[in-house]
């Protein structure tokens, strides 16, 4: 009996160690879900460009932690599954931080990453923080590839 209550012990405390570093590591995944998600947006936008030769936008708008295609026609009887997959929300402890375009920065409203049917881009940096962690990253988007780079950090 007294065997069975130290293996039982033993369990509990193994437990109490792995569960909060679990935790953490399906947090740290999400985080670096979104970070592909904006990524696989933004480069939809860069062949979708070059494919059709008209230029696309990708629009953030930091007040309402949200990212959009911008330009895409959406008709009356087109389906609302499709319709919702040209505007992202950010998960709720994930927001922009900021967009840092050539000639400025924005920390509130709207900004946008165009790119054009060479491939092309307007270039910028999207900063978005994790808000329960010190975690980041920077999305880069090159002015002439219209590539995107991206880079995790700790604050």
């Amino acid at each position: 009996m007294v065997e069975l209550l130290v293996v039982l012990f033993l369990i509990g405390l193994m437990l109490s160690i792995a569960v909060p570093s679990f935790i953490h590591t399906v947090e740290t995944l999400k985080f670096k879900a979104t970070a592909r998600k904006i990524v696989s947006t933004l480069r939809y936008a860069r062949n979708t460009a070059v494919f059709k030769q008209m230029s696309q936008a990708v629009g953030f708008d930091i007040d309402n932690n949200l990212y959009y295609l911008e330009g895409q026609k959406i008709d009356e009887d087109e389906d609302p599954l499709s319709r919702s997959m040209k505007t992202f929300k950010l998960p709720s402890d994930v927001s922009i931080k900021s967009m840092e375009m050539v000639k400025e920065r924005i920390e509130s409203g709207k900004g946008n990453i165009l790119f054009y049917p060479d491939g092309s881009s307007s270039s910028g940096a999207i900063i978005v923080k994790n808000k329960r962690t010190d975690e980041g990253f920077i999305i880069e988007v090159d002015i002439f590839t219209g590539l995107t780079h991206v880079t995790f950090y700790k604050e």
